[in-house]
């Protein structure tokens, strides 16, 4: 009896862990005001777009690599299973395509704003409460300021 209430405690929590208030944080560029510094803001956004196109051919080629891999892999599985194999239990192409996992390491994100930085450009964040205010201590409005700006 005990167990159970612990079990049912346990799911409790995990299903109200979900409930609460719901926060967003928004980002605001301020360009630099010279001439210079908007020359500079535009390099930052050209080394920025050839970041994001390597950074997607990288993915779609980790994609087109595991796709290869998983019809390879297919066909060995195929071969190896025995004649009557129930084929109920039999895996199919998209079980191993789901295998598939890929990631990037470049952060453009990141390199364009220190880049806009360096050419004098400044960065805020303003963090938002957008859901459930109410249950916040003290209660607060939906869509109230949450903390200071901070400047990146």
């Amino acid at each position: 009896m005990t167990t159970r209430f612990i079990v049912l405690g346990c799911l409790l929590a995990v299903g109200m862990a979900g409930c609460g208030p719901r926060f967003e944080t928004t980002t605001t560029y301020f360009s630099p005001v010279s001439e210079a510094g908007k020359l500079c803001v535009a390099q930052c956004k050209q080394a920025q777009s050839i970041c994001d196109s390597a950074r997607e051919l990288a993915l779609q080629t980790c994609r087109a690599e595991g796709l290869t891999r998983a019809h390879a892999d297919y066909r060995a599985y195929l071969k190896l299973l025995p004649k009557d194999f129930n084929k109920k239990k039999m895996k199919t192409l998209s079980d191993f395509e789901r295998e598939i996992s890929c990631s990037s390491s470049l952060s453009c994100g990141s390199d364009y704003d220190g880049c806009f930085k360096s050419c004098g450009g400044r960065i805020e964040q303003q963090t938002y409460c957008v859901s459930d205010c109410k249950l916040m201590k003290p209660p607060q409005p939906d869509g109230v300021a949450v903390g200071p700006k901070r400047a990146l």
